[in-house]
């Protein structure tokens, strides 16, 4: 895979998890009537908001891990095939 298109895949995959994480949490607002019991909803809201945000750096450091190890055994690879080529002295 071209590692242009492996670096595009990355980023869109990145921005997806971005705006499924504020989708979440948007969502875990209060709204209406019950969104005025603040102490009882604010408390499960950062709660909520907490996990949201503790999942999502895990799920993000799992993906820069996994993308860089990618990097590296692309480079291990290609740097091993380059010193398997033969080279021709004149």
């Amino acid at each position: 895979m071209d590692t242009t298109k492996y670096f595009e895949e990355y980023q869109n995959q990145l921005r997806d998890w971005q705006k499924k994480f504020f989708d979440a949490w948007m969502e875990s607002l209060p709204t209406g009537t019950d969104g005025f019991k603040l102490p009882e909803n604010m408390d499960r809201t950062i709660e909520t908001q907490e996990q949201l945000v503790n999942n999502y750096l895990k799920a993000q450091e799992t993906a820069t891990k996994i993308a860089l190890e990618s990097q590296k055994q692309f480079w291990d690879g290609y740097f091993k095939l380059m010193r398997k080529v033969p080279t021709f002295s004149e």
